[in-house]
């Protein structure tokens, strides 16, 4: 692990950066930009190992193997069992897919609680499951300045819920969630817990077991590599469900909850992003460089009447991704003004409606959102600020 955090250098692992230097991709909550290696194990999987599992030949072996080291590698990262981890294409396709596989806990009734603070990927699924077992989804609330209400946990809990669910950061907001409060109430009543580390995973260190949650769900995609998810899970929970899946698949083990075959060149993938994050450039320098970052924004936008920030005002408990909205402009053209002036940005809901319907921005155009990561130096936040100016 480097001694310091080298900005050039990091600048420097990300092709796509070197297409089109003068571009400033804030949009990086929606989708990151990939580290070379990541890339590099991506061809090299779809070239050297364009092979099946579990054949006796030596690329198909080599797969396993893969696999093997991914699953090892992700849970270290999540702080998660290997027999846990199941890949697939993203984080709401593996949360619908666990859903049909909780009918069985919700067959006979019951609450599940979610939070107006979730991007729809983590409620969705489980009104769906809801709708199929007769459940009722109850939600935790959030305060004025996008965070968990806390107080609302106990009143939404009940000896009747079966399940809670909750962000471990917003991506509407930034806003990083403690997961403890949930887990406590999801104790009290015997319900299981899921948490939705999206946002978070690129921004904060996750250790499953140690938190007490039962699931964590994220993608590779947002923490520098390819498009891809990612399911950790209890391995004792996963054995007493019942997934969907074709006759021949495994009886055991995580790849019992994989539908078809692996995308093993993603795999491949991921697992090189998180070395990338872990042993090359280490989450605690990514955290403390990112706050700088966000501390810089934060500084000049209050500086700055016209805008507006939604969420956390302070640095402390959120990662650098910002929902801003402008006294008079409406947010899509503010991102179509940042887009022809080289800054990349979403505007609306991102979908995250819950948040946005709870803080009243629905019905308004949603917010602009502008995230940092720690490919991002000083001078990008400055850049953003100026545009900003420009506008209005």
């Amino acid at each position: 692990m480097p001694d310091s955090f080298d900005l050039a250098d990091v600048r420097s692992r990300f092709p796509a950066l070197q297409v089109d230097p003068a571009a400033v991709h804030v949009d990086a909550p929606g989708g990151t930009q990939m580290v070379d290696v990541s890339l590099d194990a991506m061809r090299d999987a779809a070239i050297r190992l364009n092979a099946n599992q579990h054949a006796p030949f030596r690329a198909s072996a080599q797969v396993d193997a893969l696999t093997d080291r991914a699953r090892a590698t992700f849970g270290a990262f999540l702080g998660s069992e290997p027999e846990g981890i199941v890949f697939g294409a993203n984080m709401t396709t593996l949360a619908f897919h666990l859903s049909h596989a909780l009918d069985e806990v919700l067959s006979t009734g019951g609450d599940i609680v979610c939070t107006r603070l979730d991007h729809d990927a983590n409620v969705a699924p489980w009104q769906g499951l809801a709708e199929r077992t007769g459940s009722t989804v109850r939600f935790v609330d959030i305060t004025d300045d996008g965070r968990i209400d806390v107080d609302s946990i106990t009143a939404a809990v009940t000896p009747r819920t079966k399940l809670i669910t909750f962000p471990l950061a917003s991506n509407a907001f930034g806003t990083i969630v403690d997961p403890a409060p949930f887990v406590e109430a999801a104790r009290r009543v015997g319900a299981l817990t899921i948490m939705d580390a999206v946002h978070g995973a690129p921004h904060v260190t996750i250790d499953r077991r140690a938190l007490g949650v039962d699931v964590v769900f994220c993608s590779p995609y947002k923490f520098f590599g390819p498009h891809h998810g990612v399911m950790a899970a209890d391995p004792a929970l996963l054995a007493r469900l019942s997934p969907d899946k074709v006759r021949p698949s495994p009886e055991t083990g995580p790849e019992r909850w994989q539908t078809g075959t692996a995308s093993f060149e993603h795999i491949a993938a991921s697992t090189a992003a998180v070395d990338y994050m872990v042993d090359e450039i280490g989450m605690d320098a990514i955290a403390a460089h990112e706050r700088e970052l966000a501390e810089r924004f934060l500084s000049g936008l209050a500086q700055r009447p016209a805008w507006t920030l939604h969420g956390p005002a302070d640095v402390d408990g959120r990662t650098p991704t910002f929902a801003i909205t402008h006294e008079t402009l409406d947010p899509a053209k503010v991102a179509s003004g940042l887009g022809d002036r080289g800054i990349r940005v979403f505007a609306g809901h991102y979908y995250a409606i819950e948040p946005m319907r709870a803080t009243r921005l629905l019905d308004t155009g949603g917010a602009v959102r502008v995230g940092f990561v720690h490919y991002h130096g000083p001078d990008d936040v400055d850049r953003v600020l100026a545009a900003l100016d420009e506008l209005g």
